[in-house]
């Protein structure tokens, strides 16, 4: 049997909890919540096998997954040096890399760590959105350090395949590149929007358009704080070049100059 701790059961570890327990008894999840009630609501949702508040239950497992916040990785990573077994994997599901790399140099076999992020989510968070489904056909992308043996993760990649899940490898720093295009400029431009149309518009009068460009500044303030506070640069050079693209489309609008073409141009972009 495959032993899987999971520290973290919000929407991703419960998600990847729940995924997990669909393979049925060839793996054992078990979980790690902050608080009692955590612990008792993944019991209820049947998102683990086994879960308490001590990181301590985890000592036999083969592979630890951290799925807290970014803001309390680095403390749990520290944590788990004293407890995790010799040759257990441990790996992480944050959208940024780079820094989670230099917090895992704590851990007594570095070897063992991958960075991983599951490129999937909702735009709430919480045990209670959390989807057995959630990572069926997206990428999770793990950011070994140079030169790093992968063989090792070979039946943790298995298990992410067996959940519906893609594996693909990038460098930490191709990774946090890649997410401040993708996925961290995509909540800045949504709540920019939601800032500058609110104030002037109704949104009760909002169609589709509307609803799919606010969605994402719906979510989670504390986590898009802790995301951009540690991939500041490469969000900062995303938000420029985007504000570069729209300074041409504003320019472009107000002269009247083949406006057509940039929509079109929008389209073969997609």
């Amino acid at each position: 049997m495959m032993r899987v701790g999971i520290v973290g059961l919000g929407l991703i570890g419960g998600s990847l909890g729940l995924a997990l327990r669909r393979l049925g008894e060839s793996v054992e999840v078990r979980g790690v919540a902050h608080h009692l009630d955590g612990v008792a609501a993944a019991q209820q949702r049947e998102a683990v096998d086994r879960a308490s508040t001590d990181l301590h239950d985890l000592a036999d497992c083969d592979v630890v997954v951290v799925a807290t916040p970014i803001n309390q990785i680095r403390r749990v990573l520290e944590a788990l040096a004293g407890v995790v077994r010799r040759g257990a994997v441990v790996t992480d599901v944050a959208s940024v890399k780079r820094p989670v790399l230099e917090w895992a140099r704590c851990l007594p076999d570095q070897t063992m760590f991958l960075g991983g992020h599951p490129v999937a989510g909702k735009e709430r968070s919480g045990l209670s959105e959390s989807d057995a489904m959630l990572f069926r056909g997206e990428s999770w992308i793990f950011t070994p350090r140079d030169g790093q043996e992968l063989t090792p993760f070979d039946e943790w990649f298995r298990l992410v395949r067996a959940i519906g899940a893609r594996p693909k490898i990038l460098s930490a720093e191709a990774h946090d590149r890649q997410m401040a295009f993708l996925s961290h400029l995509a909540f800045t431009i949504s709540t920019a929007y939601a800032e500058t149309v609110r104030p002037v518009a109704d949104p009760e009068l909002g169609g589709p358009g509307y609803r799919g460009m606010v969605r994402l500044s719906e979510g989670d303030g504390t986590l898009y704080d802790d995301i951009t506070a540690t991939n500041r640069g490469p969000l900062v050079e995303a938000i420029d070049r985007f504000a570069d693209v729209l300074h041409d489309y504003r320019e472009r609008i107000d002269r009247g100059d083949r406006v057509g073409d940039l929509f079109r141009r929008g389209v073969h972009a997609r």
